[in-house]
């Protein structure tokens, strides 16, 4: 492709110039992304990036059946509910180093971070977002959010936003992560004099200010460009240019020399990515929504056919006779007369409709698109409510296996967007001091342990790692059943690593478990209870062993004065007394 700037352009033309480059790589995509917004999802999507779409269409007469977009809607419920439900803690910040995470100041101070990170999404709207975000991430498998720190609520320190397809282009680094991104804002002539009321252009300025007619209605095409480029002490460059595309892509007639509207930086990058699935070294993403357009395409034919053949069934083309022709009553109870008995009016077809086949067409495609949208891992309507435990456990081990179909997709979400988020939400906290003071005299020890690292512990993702959970926990029990024969077995087992390990599995919180100190108090108090206890058990045996001693003593010394006192007495009578 033949490059519109050249080495000495102005930025605004190396920029715009790299926006239509990235605009054309996306042209393949952008034809699946039309039918998914004609199919699936009416309403999405912006297609036309120089000049302000027309009025969007938020349905489509062709679709007679919406059970894919009842599918999709289930699936990203399941999604929102299973991976960031606002009722349940869904991240966990932890220590990367994990004997930092054994520093009581450190790990408590981390733990107040979350809660309150926790704390500030629920002020924010960034649940309110959600549900577009993951409508867009499972349908068009490319999802943008914007969080911006420019909020105005002190209960909330940022701010969310979703972009929609067709209205953003992008590029990522060698690693997967953005760093240059370009969008088309379509703004009225008021707004954009409201936004920047110093740079822009005089005709549009001197237009607000006269308070001419349209200014309200009468449409600027805006370019945002985000890219990597330090200003100031910041990493990432954001710049907007009022562009003057004016419906058409920029080209020698349109001026290039123009300043941008405003420049400004970012520590991290402001908008976050999500792909649902890439094919080798693409930069877009594919989904479920592209695999379902067939099959939806062949459901309307097959809901079609089924009207079709039931209007027929009920109101069968029927022949006529030509003397007939006007006079003919097909009303239930009509009258029609006629003298040859010939001439009567009967059915062109023959036969019974295959109501049976065409219906189980539509079944199967229904079941396929379901089974695309993954209803039949979260779905549970079909269970039998009288299994008993067995089959029940059975059953929890079958949907935790399927839910591993999920790994990879879910493994690039945590890499391509909840990371980046979470890190920029707690970096801003932190930039307006929304956190608790850090512990003094432990920075050096943090920096060489890297940081801080994002975990995520919904019920989704633990569920996720419950395979290694089961690993565990069939061992713990093997190794319990080999204790009842030797309890050497119990030997080969560290419990406090088990006991950690099964905590990080599982995304239990700090609070519970209690800290190493008060662990190895605990058990040195139990080891003195016992010390002390079998002092006492000791000294009760031994005074018990002194008084029997003793009482054998008096035994025997009585023994004896009764034999010397029986020995005298023999002595006086005569008698011998013990003489042999």
């Amino acid at each position: 492709m033949k490059k519109t700037y050249d080495k000495n352009a102005t930025p605004f033309a190396k920029l715009a110039g790299m926006y239509q480059e990235l605009y054309h790589e996306a042209t393949e995509w952008r034809a699946g992304w039309r039918q998914i917004s004609d199919w699936l999802l009416p309403g999405r999507g912006v297609y036309q990036t120089y000049s302000k779409p027309r009025k969007r269409k938020l349905t489509n007469p062709g679709v007679i059946n919406n059970t894919a977009e009842e599918a999709l809607y289930d699936f990203t419920s399941e999604l929102a509910g299973r991976l960031t439900s606002p009722a349940l803690p869904w991240f966990k910040l932890n220590w990367a180093d994990k004997n930092l995470n054994k520093i009581d100041p450190l790990k408590n101070w981390l733990q107040d971070c979350t809660e309150l990170l926790h704390h500030y999404l629920h002020s924010s709207n960034f649940y309110g977002v959600l549900d577009s975000f993951y409508k867009e991430y499972v349908g068009y498998a490319n999802a943008v959010t914007y969080t911006g720190e420019d909020s105005e609520s002190d209960s909330a320190p940022f701010r969310f936003e979703v972009l929609t397809v067709g209205e953003y282009v992008f590029s990522v680094d060698s690693r997967g992560r953005l760093d240059t991104f370009f969008r088309t804002i379509f703004m009225t002539e008021r707004q954009l004099y409201d936004r920047f009321p110093d740079t822009v252009s005089d005709k549009i300025k001197r237009r607000v200010e006269e308070k001419a007619a349209g200014t309200a209605s009468q449409y600027v095409t805006v370019l945002e460009c985000v890219y990597k480029e330090n200003i100031q002490d910041k990493k990432f460059t954001r710049v907007f240019f009022e562009t003057g595309f004016n419906g058409q892509r920029v080209n020698r007639n349109i001026d290039v020399s123009i300043e941008p509207l405003e420049k400004k930086g970012f520590y991290e990058f402001p908008y976050q990515l999500a792909r649902y699935s890439l094919i080798g070294s693409d930069t877009l993403g594919l989904g479920p929504g592209n695999r379902a357009i067939p099959h939806i395409k062949r459901l309307q034919e097959l809901e079609k056919t089924f009207l079709m053949v039931g209007h027929k069934a009920a109101d069968p083309p029927v022949n006529v006779p030509a003397r007939m022709r006007g006079k003919e009553n097909l009303l239930p109870g009509g009258r029609n007369y006629y003298r040859n008995p010939q001439e009567v009016v009967t059915p062109i077809m023959s036969g019974r409709a295959d109501f049976q086949g065409i219906t189980l067409g539509i079944d199967r495609t229904e079941q396929m698109i379901k089974k695309i949208f993954f209803n039949d891992l979260f779905l549970s309507s079909n269970r039998d409510p009288n299994a008993t435990p067995y089959k029940a456990t059975e059953v929890n081990a079958r949907e935790n296996e399927k839910l591993v179909r999920l790994g990879p997709e879910l493994t690039r979400l945590n890499f391509e967007f909840f990371q980046p988020l979470v890190e920029r939400c707690f970096n801003i906290c932190l930039r307006k001091n929304k956190f608790p003071v850090f512990p003094p005299g432990y920075e050096q020890l943090v920096t060489a342990g890297g940081g801080y690292k994002i975990d995520l512990v919904s019920p989704l993702a633990t569920a996720q790692r419950g395979v290694a959970l089961q690993g565990t926990q069939s061992f713990l029990g093997f190794v319990g059943q080999a204790a009842q024969f030797s309890q050497e077995a119990l030997d080969k087992v560290d419990v406090d690593a088990a006991v950690d390990e099964f905590a990080s599995i599982t995304g239990v919180s700090h609070n519970i478990l209690r800290p190493q100190e008060g662990v190895d108090a605990i058990r040195k108090q139990r080891q003195q209870a016992a010390a002390a206890e079998k002092q006492k058990q000791d000294a009760i045996q031994q005074q018990a062993v002194t008084t029997e001693l003793d009482a054998k003593k008096a035994q025997t010394a009585k023994d004896q004065a009764d034999a010397g006192a029986t020995f005298l007495e023999g002595q006086q009578t005569g008698q011998e007394v013990g003489l042999f």
